[in-house]
């Protein structure tokens, strides 16, 4: 099973995390390949693998003008045409983090992800350690698995585009943020992951159970 990983951007270590989430997938049997540009999407190269894991903060930056220089980011035309032909052929989407602000130039991504996260919406739950609650304990992403404290920022009040029945969440200033849900988009699987923000979440055995679950799923092989 072959995975490719659309890593890079601000604020995060992603040169490091990258690399430990490919071997933590390994270890369910997913070879992954790092990407830091998107030329493999524009150029059909994408349709090869089986999944795609978004392990990046990849946006405009209008919200942050200190940022905006160096890391605007806007997906071409042709980067949006691959997603939507690699999400066509009954592929896997898993999306990590920070892929609810990613790609905020392209209407379409939301829908494929069910809902996005503005910068100068909300805030965020600060970098320490939160639990992590099992809302669903039958989905086979989170059948068996216990509660866990995670150290993590937790990304709160999405913007929900369409029906977002979350498989974990989390407790933040008295109110239940979503911090998993799985989807539909086409014929392929999307799973969205909130937490993975560093190095510390990306050690934490159950958070490590949780993402090669949720890669397999995608992949339907969960």
């Amino acid at each position: 099973m072959r995975n490719m990983i659309f890593s890079g951007g601000v604020a995060h270590d992603y040169a490091a995390t990258s690399a430990m989430l490919a071997s933590i997938l390994c270890e369910a049997g997913i070879t992954s390949e790092i990407h830091e540009d998107l030329e493999a999407v524009e150029d059909g190269r994408l349709l090869s693998f089986d999944t795609l894991t978004l392990n990046c903060a990849r946006w405009t930056c209008e919200q942050t003008p200190e940022w905006r220089d160096e890391w605007h980011f806007e997906l071409s035309g042709a980067a949006r045409e691959g997603l939507v032909d690699f999400l066509r052929r009954s592929k896997g989407l898993l999306a990590l983090h920070c892929a609810t602000i990613c790609f905020d130039d392209w209407p379409e991504y939301r829908k494929i992800l069910g809902a996005s996260w503005e910068w100068d919406h909300s805030g965020h739950g600060p970098y320490q350690e939160h639990k992590m609650h099992m809302r669903n304990k039958t989905h086979p992403i989170t059948a068996g698995m216990a509660d866990f404290l995670l150290m993590d920022e937790l990304y709160t009040d999405p913007e929900i585009f369409d029906t977002v029945d979350p498989l974990m969440v989390a407790e933040w200033e008295g109110k239940t943020q979503p911090m998993l849900w799985v989807r539909e988009y086409e014929t392929s699987r999307v799973c969205y992951c909130a937490p993975g923000h560093g190095i510390e979440t990306f050690e934490n055995p159950s958070y490590q159970e949780l993402l090669r679950r949720c890669a397999l799923w995608v992949a339907r092989r969960l």
